[in-house]
């Protein structure tokens, strides 16, 4: 089948409450096939966390199912306090914290978007988000647009970021990161064993488990509605990163 948009995603239960009812199936890249949901002229993909793993992603699922639309979604952190979790984010800069590459996506018509997201190479917390928007001028971060951004562009390929908070600018993350295996997944059972030992993070994982909850709802809420009727979405145009260095 041939999919008029395609959704890249990091993680399953980011969009588990919209491609529920999809039909399950799989996209062969390097390694273990990714999972794939296939529904009513869309499809989804997971790639794990990670630019690199989502590129990879973008490029099996626009192979397969040639789209005319990629869409970067899933959950990301805040770096302004007026965010809040559960708020959904149309950024329309995407910039690649390793390389400075610098996506820009300009909607018209009545999408209401804008702002800098910036893809970070590790899960980012509040002791790093302040550099975060000191270097890269960003409203938020995440981990995989660029890479989706980058596919996109490269394949003349309409382009749509869509994000949901899950952690807001003064959240105190614990330390994930050490918890994700060499596909970019989160080994949920071992962090579970790891904070059942180690109170003083339970008040902050059941805080994150809640409000990531709320995100997932918002997100897959925003894309249900949206691709149902008519989804906007532009050409990625980019930039060279090199105002980031000097």
């Amino acid at each position: 089948m041939n999919a008029r948009v395609a959704i890249v995603a990091a993680m399953e239960r980011e969009l588990a409450p919209l491609v529920r009812d999809w039909d399950l199936t799989t996209v062969h890249v390097e390694g273990p096939p990714l999972i794939c949901y296939e529904g009513p002229d869309v499809v989804a993909v997971f790639g794990g966390m990670g630019c690199r793993r989502a590129e990879e992603a973008a490029r099996a699922v626009v192979r397969k199912y040639a789209p005319q639309a990629l869409i970067s979604a899933g959950l990301a952190g805040a770096l302004i306090r007026s965010l809040k979790a559960g708020n959904v984010v149309l950024p329309n800069v995407i910039i690649d914290a390793a390389s400075g590459t610098e996506y820009r996506c300009n909607l018209g018509g009545d999408v209401i978007g804008g702002g800098v997201l910036v893809s970070n190479f590790e899960i980012a917390g509040k002791q790093n988000k302040p550099e975060l928007v000191e270097c890269f001028h960003a409203l938020v971060v995440d981990m995989e647009a660029a890479g989706v951004a980058r596919v996109a562009m490269e394949n003349d390929l309409n382009f749509r970021c869509v994000k949901a908070i899950s952690d807001e600018l003064d959240f105190e993350m614990p330390p994930l990161g050490q918890f994700v295996d060499k596909a970019g997944n989160l080994e949920t059972g071992r962090l579970v064993r790891w904070v059942s030992t180690r109170p003083q993070y339970w008040p902050a994982m059941l805080a994150l488990g809640r409000d990531s909850r709320r995100a997932i709802k918002s997100l897959c809420d925003w894309l249900r509605a949206n691709l149902a009727g008519s989804l906007q979405a532009a050409k990625v145009v980019t930039l060279n990163g090199e105002y980031l260095k000097g």
